[in-house]
């Protein structure tokens, strides 16, 4: 049931309805209804699907879990009972990440090595069907975990309330990654939610029409480029494939954004904030400063629960990178088994690395130069430096081959035909001139959003709650129609689910 289907506005519209007819304290439990509905029923054709049951594994092996670690004191013997009771939770939701998302890979990884030894290799042809938002909940469950674990919040009691905060429907497919000290708390004064206001639900609309805008009418069109190219770059000099490679950065950016921010709009019509998962990456002065506004719940979530415990920066500076590496690979590990994802955050460890190394030098040149690094040229750099090698890594990200991936990038220097650029050779890539120019527009407002977003420090909703009524509600009316008139429909269009619904 994806968030820009009929079927979803449906599905919303009958929830949201019931949620303010219904008695404040049963909300919770309707809201809980709706959830279970929307995962367990997201295919039509397999209905009450078996991926189900992995959810509600999930669910319970982190309620008991924690519950039982609750009970446990952290001092003198039973110091290690904790320790046993959270690997145990850990090992049973990472080895249900590891068998649905990994046994192909790492199969493929070891039969080599099987066969030089005279053996017969592990036969991969079968199908594992990996459950929707896997990643996602597996996530939500184990940071809980180790946050009980550490005291930092205390255990769930209730199971209702628990099983809300890891299924919640417009997290639960792509995030955000919520914590249980954000989101658990909320869920508890549903019932003080009022029916009427006119802020939060005008917030809210915004948000949704924001994000199906960024999905349908600049994602969803953009990608028809990619695709194109991407599938028959020999085709295609250097110009088309930096082209095509930068409307991907845009194509991932906006499909991904989208999503999180129509996830946003849901939550707050029903009175609750969940994390805003973006804060306008591309205009980032550094790969860490990219990191720090992409993807932000998962990027958070790394932070806390794998760079801290390594070590962090508290260590030596040899450490230190090493953490950050570890980090990286494990974030590329998480989107995905292939090598290509491995190298992917690679790249962005690396990346940050050599920022780190090199940052003395860059300062002291600064100094000798008398550079006047306030300066919007300076930044303008840094920042197209920035987008630059964001840009090149996303080709490893889009290919799954390497070779592929590396042809790509040799490709963006073999034939410089930049007279493309100015005799219309753009809009034989996959867009007429109108539709191109649709895009243009389009990508134009995301630039002014992104630049106002990251000015005042705001989501898109508190923005536009900041602006007089009657300029918000022609905002509301403008994006209506700009879904309505300019996002991609029809038969003949792959109605395209989310990118990081694979994820």
């Amino acid at each position: 049931m994806l968030f820009n289907s009929l079927h979803f506005a449906l599905f919303f519209l009958v929830v949201m309805a019931v949620f303010y007819v219904l008695p404040p304290r049963v909300r919770v439990w309707w809201i809980l209804v709706a959830s279970l509905f929307f995962y367990c029923f997201e295919s039509r054709e397999n209905p009450i699907s078996e991926q189900s049951i992995y959810l509600f594994t999930a669910i319970g092996v982190s309620y008991v879990t924690g519950l039982i670690m609750g009970l446990v004191p952290s001092e003198g013997r039973f110091k290690i009972l904790r320790v046993i009771l959270l690997l145990e939770g850990l090992i049973a939701d990472f080895g249900m990440l590891f068998y649905f998302k990994y046994t192909k890979f790492f199969i493929e990884l070891i039969n080599p090595s099987i066969v030089q030894r005279g053996g017969t290799p592990i036969s991969t042809d079968f199908n594992l069907l990996m459950p929707i938002g896997i990643s996602f909940f597996i996530f939500t469950s184990t940071g809980y975990l180790i946050d009980v674990y550490k005291r930092k919040i205390e255990p769930e009691k209730n199971p209702f309330y628990y099983a809300l905060f890891t299924c919640f429907f417009p997290c639960i497919m792509s995030g955000p990654i919520e914590r249980a000290d954000h989101l658990i708390p909320q869920l508890k004064k549903l019932h003080e939610v009022k029916v009427i206001n006119v802020d939060r639900m005008s917030n809210g609309i915004v948000l949704i029409l924001w994000g199906l805008f960024a999905k349908m009418v600049i994602a969803d069109r953009i990608a028809m480029i990619v695709d194109n190219v991407y599938g028959h770059y020999y085709n295609f000099g250097s110009v088309e494939i930096i082209f095509a490679s930068i409307c991907y950065s845009i194509q991932i950016y906006c499909d991904f954004m989208s999503y999180s921010t129509i996830a946003m709009g849901c939550s707050k019509m029903m009175g609750i904030d969940v994390f805003d998962n973006f804060d306008a990456p591309y205009l980032s002065q550094s790969v860490q400063e990219f990191w720090r506004r992409w993807h932000i719940s998962l990027s958070s979530w790394l932070r806390d629960y794998v760079y801290i415990p390594l070590g962090g920066s508290r260590c030596s500076k040899i450490r230190k990178y090493l953490n950050v590496m570890i980090t990286f690979l494990v974030s590329g590990i998480w989107h995905g088994a292939g090598i290509n994802f491995i190298i992917w955050g690679g790249i962005h460890g690396a990346l940050q690395v050599i920022d780190g190394v090199t940052s003395p030098l860059r300062k002291k040149i600064n100094e000798l130069t008398h550079a006047k690094t306030d300066s919007f040229g300076y930044k303008f750099g840094r920042g197209a430096v920035t987008f630059i090698l964001v840009d090149l890594a996303w080709v490893f990200f889009r290919v799954t081959d390497f070779n592929l991936a590396v042809e790509l990038i040799k490709r963006m220097f073999y034939k410089p035909d930049l007279w493309l650029l100015f005799n219309g050779g753009l809009y034989t890539l996959g867009l007429d001139q109108k539709e191109f120019n649709i895009l243009f527009m389009a990508v134009l407002a995301l630039i002014v959003m992104d630049i106002a977003k990251k000015k005042s420090q705001k989501p898109v909703g508190d923005i536009m709650l900041d602006q007089p009524w009657w300029f918000r509600w022609i905002v509301i009316i403008a994006l209506f129609f700009a879904v309505l008139t300019f996002g991609i429909y029809g038969p003949a269009f792959d109605a395209s689910g989310f990118i990081y619904l694979q994820f």
